[in-house]
């Protein structure tokens, strides 16, 4: 076990050991109502025993989460994305007993502080309930709409995509992990290839979701893999399901795509293409951005949508590294008062710099100068960090507050992407 840390009130937030995942397990399945039918050694393959925490409150386990080892593909400046190590919290739960009771504020306080302590600049997370994380300076980073494409749909590309799309070939398999490096690799130069907001999982998480489970998909068709290539070069994928349905004496079976990523658009049509025109069914599911070229290529956006939700969230864990980490489009020169409630180390007047595309911080606070040219929180940063929301928006609604003319402006410019963010893959 390793040093007790994290102490609020009664509550005691620790990490624990290789030899707890049945622990951690157990907890987890009694917060989220779940059967228990699987073998013992199938469900602890989903265990993040790498980082997992409990809390403890009276000697009891009150609470549990976990952080996933992941990279996060955050703007270079231009068109394209860099990757940065990104804690990703989950397995968020808190034991009926102890709700209400300052359990899973102990728990995020507690992340974050280690996650600063592991010299990462980010935190990331995929939330169940929209209204819990806030609070504790995550911003919504992206959002994705449910995007539904009938059997045969046909995508009104240029031509130019077209003639790339052509010249690529798609293969289809079953999901295995003998593919793991292989897809690893390719979901890295997807997300290098931009826009931001791709999540690259580590090796063994990504071998993880390659691996059959029968008892997890309960009679489901194993998860396939759809590969695009070009010139002997991987390009594309896609990672899915069908679950055939008939109606009426009529085949309306659903694709749902879980993980999809191209290098560029010609990639990313014959993906398309393929995924429409699968034998027995109706409809292909796929989670995307608004301005995705999947719905830009589609008559109108009300012929393919569906809800909208949030995907990533982004809190900004160390600030002068991830001002580092990150690209900046044009260069600035601010004064930037940020509130962060949570990590008093981020919060105070700094000096905000980008040349050629570099970022800098320096801390200014108490110095005899002028004041800030804007104010903001940390939620904000995290909100436009990946470009899926821009400060300019977030001072019209009041979050952001400008005190010289044209600050807002200026640090959005530097701010600024080509396109919005794209889904993240579920960690």
């Amino acid at each position: 076990m390793t040093e007790n840390t994290g102490i609020t009130e009664k509550i005691t937030v620790r990490q624990v050991g290789a030899d707890e995942a049945e622990t951690l397990l157990a907890a987890d399945e009694l917060i989220w109502a779940a059967s228990g039918s699987e073998p013992l050694d199938v469900r602890l393959q989903g265990v993040p025993i790498r980082a997992g925490f409990v809390a403890e409150r009276d000697g009891e386990i009150a609470g549990i989460c976990g952080s996933w080892d992941l990279d996060i593909a955050v703007p270079d400046g231009g068109s394209g994305a860099r990757l940065v190590p990104t804690e990703g919290l989950t397995w968020v739960g808190v034991h009926p007993d102890h709700r209400r009771r300052g359990v899973l504020t102990a728990m995020v306080r507690h992340h974050l502080e280690w996650t600063a302590g592991q010299g990462r600049s980010l935190a990331a997370l995929k939330a169940s309930e929209a209204g819990i994380y806030g609070r504790f300076g995550y911003g919504v980073a992206s959002t994705v709409i449910r995007a539904s494409f009938g059997r045969g749909t046909r995508f009104e590309a240029p031509a130019a995509v077209g003639e790339l799309a052509d010249a690529t070939r798609t293969t289809f398999e079953t999901a295995t992990p003998e593919q793991t490096a292989r897809l690893r690799a390719l979901v890295q130069r997807c997300a290098t290839a931009g826009p931001s907001g791709s999540v690259v999982r580590s090796e063994d998480d990504i071998r993880r979701h390659l691996t059959d489970v029968p008892e997890y998909r309960v009679g489901l068709e194993p998860r396939r893999v759809l590969w695009a290539t070009r010139d002997g070069d991987d390009v594309g994928f896609a990672v899915l399901r069908r679950t055939p349905k008939w109606t009426d004496g009529s085949p309306h079976g659903e694709v749902e795509v879980f993980h999809f990523g191209s290098t560029d658009a010609g990639a990313r049509l014959a993906l398309a293409r393929r995924l429409v025109d699968f034998d027995l069914m109706g409809s292909t599911i796929n989670w995307v951005p608004l301005d995705d070229p999947l719905v830009l290529w589609s008559a109108s956006p009300r012929t393919v949508t569906g809800g909208l939700t949030d995907s990533l969230w982004i809190r900004l864990v160390d600030l002068p590294a991830a001002v580092a980490d990150r690209g900046h489009a044009v260069d600035c020169d601010l004064r930037v008062e940020v509130r962060d409630d949570v990590l008093g180390a981020n919060q105070g007047v700094w000096h905000w710099q980008s040349v050629d595309g570099a970022g800098r911080l320096e801390r200014v606070d108490g110095q005899p100068a002028e004041p800030a040219d804007l104010s903001l929180s940390i939620n904000d940063l995290g909100a436009v960090w990946l470009g899926g929301q821009t400060l300019g928006a977030r001072a019209a609604a009041g979050f952001v507050t400008e005190h010289r003319p044209g600050a807002v402006a200026a640090l959005d410019a530097a701010l600024r992407t080509a396109v919005g963010p794209t889904a993240a893959a579920d960690f």
